[in-house]
């Protein structure tokens, strides 16, 4: 991935967390979150895909989550994701796991998000 790439990417992930920590809505013990919890938050973000009305608190909870643990896993170098994956596009597939995973909705939510972006961006 490009450095250019990379610091944008890392500058969304700023972005998000500071807006989050600002508005006071940032949640400390995020990881007691589970699957069902991080479900409720994704459809706010598909709400906001949609241009209907959602809630804040939990877009921004869905998407800084989402993307912290992708760079996380990312800067460990245990995903291969294309050098110009967009957060949309990582936002998308962790969705799409959790509408399908029925099964993962009461494990931790760190979990289901590792488990869906290692089976979107596996490593060859």
């Amino acid at each position: 991935m490009s450095h250019k790439k990379q610091t944008a990417k890392r500058a969304l992930s700023v972005v998000l967390v500071a807006g989050l920590g600002c508005a006071g809505i940032g949640n400390a013990w995020g990881y007691f979150y589970n699957g069902a919890d991080l479900l409720d938050f994704q459809r706010h973000y598909q709400q906001f895909r949609a241009d209907e009305s959602y809630d804040t608190s939990k877009f921004f909870t869905y998407t800084g989550y989402v993307l912290g643990i992708f760079d996380r896993l990312e800067s460990q170098e245990k995903l291969c994701a294309p050098s110009d994956v967009r957060g949309r596009d990582i936002l998308d597939e962790v969705s799409q796991y959790l509408e399908s995973a029925s099964e993962s909705w009461s494990e931790p939510a760190s979990d289901v998000v590792t488990e869906a972006l290692k089976k979107a961006y596996a490593c060859q």
